[in-house]
């Protein structure tokens, strides 16, 4: 591969840059060649553990973090890579074990280090012990904005909201682009009833930033709740863009199955997994707020025709297009003869959960 002579830590930055485009395949290339000439290369070792755990090879990654912890026991990044590996093995008494000696070898005042340990936890759900790597992270750096942010996201999820509202604003005034921290402050808003903030604050959010279709929801929700913005084409139409976007289905009757699956129980694709899990931990109900009217249950049904790929059908079409599709992927009959029935039938069905508790818009 390499015609010339280059030293470690040049095979190791010629990897880094295969790995930070993507082309994982290359960087283990080179990796391999350079471990080969320079077995002793600590960085090389550690390097291939990585690009290993990127390739979803987590045996081969303990092997070489194990192999750079052989060549210097004590080695940090060493002791979090493997750590991690440990983790996505399971054995999470081991990894506790290896992100604690980090703390212990005094690296508790490096940002880098404290964040990778922390997201490492939080992904695999031990929330406790990722507060206390973000709060390190903190103390490391009082200015760093993801590290204020991700102490958010992990609040959230431990069911403190009033810790989770000061970190996701701390987090903003550090970092005021970070999209992700104002999502999850202005879905907060949202579920505690202060309708108005939210929507304020997801008016900061370019659409084309919003990766959870149950918050692009909301958000047309609230335009025409707050702002009687419904048929306004300007205001809600980048939206009904986003939806396009994130939901790539073959039919109209596929999209919307895809839209009621993910309000029932959170079925998404991994793209967008992370951010739905930030915003709710469990199932969410479909983001529409009615009385239990006639008007209103048809109200919903239209605007879900709306937001299909094909809104020029009538409500009668729409509704008759998706029994169908739920009659042929569930065996469910739903009727199509009346907007609440067909909208309660889907509830009863378990592909939409409807929150018909009259809510007026909070400011």
């Amino acid at each position: 591969m390499n015609t010339g002579f280059w030293s470690s830590e040049e095979y190791d930055g010629q990897a880094q840059q295969k790995y930070e485009a993507g082309e994982y395949d290359a960087a283990l290339e080179i990796l391999k060649e350079g471990s080969s000439l320079y077995p002793a290369a600590v960085e090389l070792r550690v390097s291939l553990g990585y690009t290993q755990l990127a390739r979803e090879e987590f045996l081969r990654a303990r092997g070489a973090f194990a192999q750079a912890l052989i060549l210097e026991p004590d080695h940090e990044d060493s002791l979090v890579g493997i750590a991690d590996s440990h983790l996505r093995l399971g054995e999470r008494a081991r990894a506790l074990a290896a992100f604690e000696r980090v703390i212990e070898l005094g690296f508790s005042r490096d940002l880098d280090l404290m964040m990778t340990s922390g997201r490492a936890l939080l992904r695999e759900g031990l929330l406790e012990h990722a507060e206390r790597f973000f709060r390190m992270a903190i103390k490391a750096d009082p200015n760093s904005g993801d590290a204020a942010a991700d102490l958010a996201y992990t609040l959230h999820r431990r069911g403190d909201p009033e810790g989770t509202h000061e970190w996701l604003e701390k987090a903003l005034e550090l970092d005021e682009s970070n999209h992700d921290a104002r999502a999850l402050l202005a879905n907060h808003l949202y579920e505690n009833g202060d309708r108005r903030a939210a929507l304020a604050q997801f008016e900061l959010i370019p659409p084309r930033s919003l990766w959870d279709p149950l918050t692009v929801w909301r958000v047309i929700e609230l335009l025409s709740a707050c702002r009687q913005e419904l048929n306004d084409e300007g205001a809600v139409r980048p939206y009904l863009d986003r939806l396009d976007e994130l939901f790539d289905a073959s039919t109209p009757e596929d999209r919307l199955f895809e839209e009621l699956a993910i309000a029932a129980d959170g079925d998404v694709d991994s793209i967008m997994r992370g951010q739905m899990d930030m915003f709710r931990p469990g199932a969410e109900t479909l983001p529409l707020r009615v009385d239990g009217s006639g008007d209103d249950w048809m109200a919903v049904v239209q605007l879900l025709c709306r937001m299909s790929s094909n809104p020029d059908r009538t409500v009668e079409q729409f509704m008759q297009d998706t029994a169908r599709h739920v009659c042929r992927t569930m065996g469910l009959a739903l009727p199509t003869d009346d907007p609440g029935a067909f909208l309660e039938a889907s509830a009863r069905a378990g592909v939409l959960r409807l929150d018909d508790r009259n809510h007026g818009v909070g400011g």
